[in-house]
């Protein structure tokens, strides 16, 4: 029989063990939750303050010592998209008579590439060369 009772005690502890993780793992996923919920609050709590201070009202200098990095993280996205645009922006073609060759180079007549002046095709369009 103490076999068959050592066989039900480790039953009942893997049980035991099994819905204690299973409690835990439920009480973890609420914990997260809340703790979501509290992160959403201070996020509309902290949304207010800043609509405070830019609508011109001045805090305390602890939150505007924080505003200040607020501003700064602010600037540096405009100048960022300011560099966005510039690459993304057409460049300014120079038209091929206004290009400057070098002497062992020549301007394809079709395109205005510049390519081997013994070339007989542009290696970047196929135009036949003169």
């Amino acid at each position: 029989m103490a076999f068959f009772d050592k066989i039900n005690d480790f039953a009942k502890t893997a049980t035991e063990k099994t819905n204690n993780v299973i409690e835990t793992t439920k009480l973890s996923a609420k914990i997260e939750s809340e703790q979501r919920g509290i992160n959403a609050l201070v996020q509309k709590i902290g949304e207010y303050y800043v609509a405070k201070i830019d609508a011109g009202e001045t805090l305390d200098e602890e939150v505007m010592a924080i505003f200040e990095g607020i501003l700064n993280g602010r600037k540096n996205i405009e100048e960022m998209r300011a560099e966005i645009e510039a690459i993304k922006a057409p460049k300014e073609e120079v038209p091929a008579a206004e290009k400057e060759v070098s002497s062992n180079m020549k301007l394809c007549v079709s395109c205005g590439k510049e390519i081997s002046a013994d070339a007989k095709f542009c290696l970047n369009c196929g135009a036949q060369q003169p």
